[in-house]
Order: structure tokens, then sequence, then C-alpha cells
């Protein structure tokens, strides 16, 4: 069995000690910290700098005004642009059967429950674009391209490809969640 270490002296002098080392900074630190009455008070009869830092205080605030506007300018775009956009999500499966490896797919909401429809060619991929564009109204059809969420050897660049190519005409884009930052 273990036994635990007897009390020693140690356990209660390096906490000590910590605390003296620090104690003693400050004490090295205060005469830059602390000012002398004379000092302050010739730090605010000097008319010069006090005009240069109300100008520079003036121009700061002119600047965050402008970046406060900007903010709520880009909060409102970024606004108009989800009401102008309806986003539909395609995945691709990465599993091994032989029902996955990479298939690009879509969930259906026809019918009672949602069923998962293949996009197997250029000739679906245009069937399922005009599709979304009846269904989307006045709105732009933006189409994501989620890759599988598990680590997988699917899709590949071919795939990858492919897929890029039916929707080249349409806005659309992939999300792959193990791509580096730097692609």
């Amino acid at each position: 069995m273990i036994d635990l270490p007897k009390r020693s002296v140690t356990r209660f002098f390096v906490p000590l000690i910590d605390v003296l080392i620090l104690l003693f900074c400050m004490f090295l630190l205060l005469p830059f910290v602390s000012r002398t009455d004379e000092g302050a008070a010739e730090a605010n009869t000097d008319p010069v700098d006090s005009a240069k830092l109300k100008q520079l205080l003036e121009e700061a605030r002119d600047k965050l005004k402008l970046r406060e506007e900007e903010i709520r300018q880009l909060m409102d775009e970024r606004a108009k642009i989800a009401d102008r956009a309806s986003v539909w999500v395609l995945e691709i499966d990465g599993s091994e059967t032989e029902a996955g490896r990479g298939r690009l797919y879509f969930i259906s909401q026809e019918g009672p429950k949602p069923e998962r429809r293949e996009i197997k060619d250029q000739a679906s991929a245009g069937l399922f674009i005009a599709r979304a564009k009846q269904k989307s109204g006045s709105k732009r059809p933006y189409f994501l391209i989620l890759h599988p969420r598990t680590k997988s050897r699917f899709p590949d660049e071919p795939q990858l490809k492919m897929y890029s190519a039916w929707f080249q005409s349409e806005e659309h884009s992939f999300d792959n969640p193990w791509a580096s930052k730097a692609e």
C-alpha cells in the first residue's frame, strides 16, 4: 500500500516564499506607479496636452460612431440576404455500403414522412434545381452540399468535380468539416 508523505516544513514554506516574492516585486514597482502631488498638478495645468487629448478623444468618438453605423448596416444587410435566399441542403453519404459510397442525396419533405432521395445524374440534379426554384418563389435558391460528418474516404475527387459540374450554373458551396482552415 502507498503511504502518504509525512508533513514537512516545505509544504508550509513554498507558498510563503511565493507570497514574499510577490510582495517584494510590488515594493520594487511602487516608484513607477505612485505619483507625487507636484507631478499631478503639472499634468493638469499643461493646456497643450489637454487640448491634444480632447481632440484625440473627439476623433476616437467619431470613429466609434462610424463603426457602430457600419455594424448596423451590415446587420441590416445580413437580414435582407436571409429574406432573399432559400437554402437547400444536400448531403453526401460517406458510408462504405453499396447504397452509400459518396452518393448525393436530399431529404424530401413530400409525403407523410421525410424520405431520403438520391440525385443520380445531371438530369435528376436538373429536376431538383427546377423544383427548388419553383418552391423558392421570389427567393434565390442556394445549394449547400454537406460532406459526411464522420471521417470517410468518400466523396472522392471525381465525385466532387461531378457534383460541382451539376450545380455549376447555380449558387452552391461545399461544407467539409474535415478540410483544413487554409483551404
